[in-house]
């Protein structure tokens, strides 16, 4: 809101600033609830629908700013649509923090027993509960971990595209459509993305093992997208729109970063940290994605447009290499349990069930020795 009381480029780029730290903390926020909260198999589910109310929104909000473009009186239109939304959030920020504990042990709408059951029934996903001591050596497991070093590198080059992606107003009225126009042209991308996400949220659920795999399909129809964008001709700006639309599948595998990011590291400070990692690296493609957008290529932009194919490739290239660092970590976790009796086996996943309730991480657990911890790939 404060930022419609701005009237120099030094107030805005202050209060952006402010805006940025605080929206740093949702994404990261809503991943330890999400781990604290719902079972590995909840989580992807759980993960797509919160995620697709960002396209949910984005196209009620493109409906809400076009309807504010049509107000006429003293305030300019951009103020107002700060001003409106802006005390939308608040409001809601208040209620969320009213609501919503801070883990199952302090829900004051839960009973002592439900309470309980709350956290035994997330202790098989061996990621802890939630600690509020800082472990160090955990910050050095997480730094030297080359699954959350992966991670870290899809949140980048999928940072990079959704960065460029915020020229899409630009792009598309480059395209030939007005203001009022190219904002009513952006609400179907808004939309797709969270048909998109829930879909790939659904898939999840449906087929074992293929979370990663659902990831890296996401990535074909933005490819296909930044294509038709850059060849067709200037002025099948229809077609050039359907690309535009077709971006809509990126954050699909954002999803899929952040359910892994909550189902396979454990550890409160490992997870913190490597949570910190992924949101600094998306930070940086957030930066690095517009500044593909050259002022000198308007309004096509081809470089920028480049840049996030680029993104969309490596994206896949980064799934398929973390999805076979899964796979070679439970093909050794097998192998060591060969031979072994089905007690020896059984106790082996009850030591595994109560280092889930304790402040250990993923290497850190029985799992270290044996393996026994799963590495989920959906």
């Amino acid at each position: 809101m404060l930022t419609a009381t701005c009237s120099s480029f030094a107030g805005l780029a202050t209060v952006r600033f402010l805006l940025g730290v605080f929206e740093a903390t949702i994404s990261p926020g809503f991943v330890a609830i999400t781990g604290i909260w719902w079972t590995r198999q909840e989580q992807a589910s759980r993960s797509a629908i919160w995620i697709s109310f960002l396209g949910f929104f984005g196209t009620i909000g493109g409906l809400i700013t076009f309807g504010i473009g049509h107000i006429e009186g003293s305030l300019a239109t951009w103020k107002l649509i700060y001003l409106i939304l802006g005390a939308f959030t608040v409001i809601w920020g208040v209620l969320f923090i009213i609501v919503v504990p801070d883990n199952p042990v302090s829900a004051r709408w839960l009973s002592e027993d439900e309470r309980v059951v709350a956290i035994q029934r997330v202790v098989e996903n061996k990621t802890g509960t939630k600690s509020k001591t800082f472990v160090k050596e955990q910050v050095l497991e997480a730094l030297l971990d080359p699954k959350i070093l992966l991670l870290a590198l899809i949140s980048f080059v999928n940072a990079v595209a959704s960065g460029g992606l915020s020229f899409g107003s630009i792009i598309i009225k480059g395209f030939g459509f007005t203001s009022l126009q190219t904002t009513l042209m952006n609400m179907p991308l808004s939309f797709l993305q969270a048909v998109f996400t829930l879909l790939g949220g659904y898939v999840q659920t449906k087929v074992p093992n293929a979370r990663l795999i659902v990831g890296s399909v996401a990535m074909i129809p933005p490819i296909i997208g930044t294509i038709l964008i850059n060849q067709l001709d200037s002025t099948n700006k229809w077609g050039r729109l359907v690309g535009v639309w077709l971006l809509a599948g990126y954050p699909t595998g954002f999803m899929v970063l952040l359910g892994l990011l909550a189902t396979n590291v454990a550890g409160s400070t490992k997870k913190s940290m490597a949570s910190a990692m992924v949101f600094v690296m998306y930070c940086v493609g957030q930066i690095v994605g517009p500044q593909c957008f050259k002022a000198a290529q308007a309004p096509s932009y081809h470089g920028g447009i480049v840049a996030m194919l680029v993104g969309f490739i490596l994206n896949i290239v980064f799934n398929l290499a973390l999805r076979s660092l899964y796979q070679l970590e439970n093909n050794k976790r097998d192998r060591a349990l060969e031979g072994k009796s089905e007690e020896e086996v059984e106790a082996l996943r009850e030591e595994s069930r109560i280092q889930g309730f304790e402040n250990v991480t993923d290497k850190q657990n029985v799992s270290r020795l044996h393996f026994n911890l799963e590495l989920d790939l959906m």
